[in-house]
């Protein structure tokens, strides 16, 4: 479809995000999108509106009864180690705001797709196999169960004339990366030694380029509807991560070797004590948590534009 054939309006939730700021700028390259971009802070944003971008407040949405051809949520409230607050404020974000916003889309006579960016920590923290759609949800945290709710609202209440796409993305990366990988980062740049050496376990990571392209098919494509695991095309090891971004700082990525028996025994310790390691943070640091992505690449019917190794070199170097 050329650009100038195409009119199509989204609705785009949490448009000043991670993952809506650069979802946006990959629209715009595309060409033939209106934009409706929703924040919390919208009165902030105004000065971004342009003849493709409209923003909107949260409320706005509800009160302005535009139509659009497509929905995407992306806004949410991440899982954050220092967050003290209760599971109730994880739930009003993630479950309550999209049972809003699904009745909302399917009210929208125009709207036809229901995109939601969910996470594949509604399924674990601390996996035991490869994940695919088959895995039987265990959420751990607040974060992954509030997740999990709205999925199980959105299968439930699907309408047979629209159409819904869940997705459980790995670990997202790219341009404004806050994540994980932006902590690891800074810890080899810092040339503090990365202490498990005796491991070396693998990740799967999405680009967001990838993403983005993902999101972009399902909105002009003719996907099948329906829950998809979202991951680049082959996992990283955590020792050519390190390495990798010990060549994007010009340090030497230092992993020193601990016996994983202290390790073990420190974990433990750190069990009872406040300590910064513990047995659930050392399975999440030393195990592996790979993701596949093979039934969204069948139902896509295409390749994904960036290899793994390309998009974390591109993330790295923009850090």
């Amino acid at each position: 479809m050329h650009p100038e054939s195409k009119n199509i309006r989204l609705l785009i939730t949490g448009i000043r995000g991670f993952v809506g700021s650069n979802l946006l700028e990959y629209l715009r390259k595309h060409g033939g999108y209106h934009v409706t971009g929703t924040s919390r802070n919208a009165d902030d944003l105004r000065h971004l509106e342009s003849e493709d971008l409209t923003i909107l407040s949260n409320d706005e949405v509800y009160t302005r009864w535009d139509s659009y051809d497509a929905y995407i949520h992306l806004a949410g409230k991440v899982h954050d180690v220092h967050d003290k607050n209760n599971d109730a404020a994880y739930f009003r974000a993630n479950y309550d705001a999209t049972r809003a916003l699904y009745r909302r889309f399917k009210e929208d006579k125009r709207a036809r797709k229901f995109i939601f960016l969910s996470t594949i920590h509604v399924l674990t923290e601390t996996p035991e196999m490869e994940l695919d759609e088959h895995y039987v949800p265990q959420p751990f945290t607040p974060y992954g169960k509030s997740k999990y709710k709205a999925e199980t609202y959105i299968k439930s209440n699907a309408s047979p004339d629209k159409l819904y796409y869940i997705l459980r993305p790995s670990m997202i990366h790219g341009p404004g990366n806050k994540g994980n990988l932006n902590l690891l980062y800074q810890l080899v740049k810092s040339g503090i030694p990365y202490p498990v050496k005796a491991f070396n376990n693998k990740r799967s990571f999405v680009s967001i380029e990838n993403l983005c392209f993902i999101i972009r098919e399902l909105i002009e494509g003719e996907v099948e509807q329906g829950l998809y695991h979202v991951a680049d095309d082959e996992p990283t090891y955590t020792h050519d991560l390190v390495k990798l971004i010990a060549d994007a700082t010009d340090k030497k990525g230092r992993i020193w070797y601990v016996p994983p028996l202290l390790l073990n025994l420190t974990a433990r310790v750190g069990n009872i004590l406040p300590l910064p390691l513990n047995e659930h943070r050392l399975k999440k640091l030393t195990g592996d948590f790979t993701v596949s992505n093979r039934k969204l690449k069948e139902a896509l019917g295409k390749e994904l534009p960036v290899r793994a190794r390309e998009g974390l070199i591109r993330t790295l170097d923009n850090l």
